[in-house]
């Protein structure tokens, strides 16, 4: 069961979130940045190192990066997400803008269509999920309890059989994300991702295009298709 918490990057500004409880803090940091585009680089062109912090006995501690939510009792609190050689809060430091985004246009655009809010996978033939908020882990122990029991049981017996499994090419574990940034979807894959046959992995990222995408976990694994629709 997915862990809800609150967090904060800015005086003003904070923003519900969900993780599951085995996530060490180091892998929701990483997941974070994407998900509230915070810029990875600092005035200077040096590489921001974030951290996760939460208020104990009136001041606020750098949590470890190897603990896991559970064990660092995350439930339903605020944490801070912060630039951990300067932490926003603190009076020498610089509050964390959102990435630059285009230069604004000269003269007048073509109206732009509103992007698919919502997006579900097609997991099988006979099982599609909607994503619920803006985050989802995609690994093999989120395939194994949400698949149809048919389609495990098939898979096993492909094992008991002597034959391949393509559910076993796919990580345990962390696979790949799919995260929602803003009026985007995004797929951030840690271990070997195929999106329309790109290769991605070791945190790679892209933005899913209308109407969506082809993906495959892992060299010959479990096969997804990404749906972005309007609710």
């Amino acid at each position: 069961m997915s862990i809800e918490f609150d967090v904060s990057w800015a005086p003003s500004e904070h923003k519900t979130v969900s993780r599951e409880p085995d996530k060490t803090i180091r892998e929701v940091v990483q997941s974070l940045v994407v998900q509230l585009n915070l810029p990875e680089y600092d005035p200077q062109g040096r590489r921001i190192v974030y951290g996760l912090y939460r208020e104990h006995d009136g001041e606020r501690e750098l949590l470890q990066d190897a603990r896991t939510l559970k064990s660092a009792r995350i439930q339903a609190q605020t944490v801070y997400i912060a630039n951990v050689a300067a932490p926003w809060w603190q009076s020498n430091a610089t509050l964390p803008a959102p990435k630059p985004g285009p230069r604004p246009p000269t003269k007048p655009l073509p109206r732009r269509l509103a992007s698919p809010s919502s997006c579900r996978l097609k997991l099988a033939p006979s099982c599609t999920v909607v994503v619920q908020g803006d985050y989802l882990e995609l690994d093999r122990a989120y395939l194994s309890s949400t698949l149809p029991q048919t389609t495990i049981l098939a898979e096993k017996a492909h094992i008991f059989s002597g034959f391949d499994s393509r559910l076993m090419h796919v990580s345990r574990k962390n696979h790949c994300a799919i995260i929602r940034q803003g009026d985007h979807w995004l797929l951030r894959a840690y271990k070997p991702t195929y999106v329309n046959g790109k290769l991605l992995n070791n945190g790679q990222t892209v933005t899913i295009q209308p109407p969506g995408a082809e993906v495959v976990l892992g060299n010959g694994g479990w096969p997804i298709t990404i749906e972005l629709f309007e609710a």
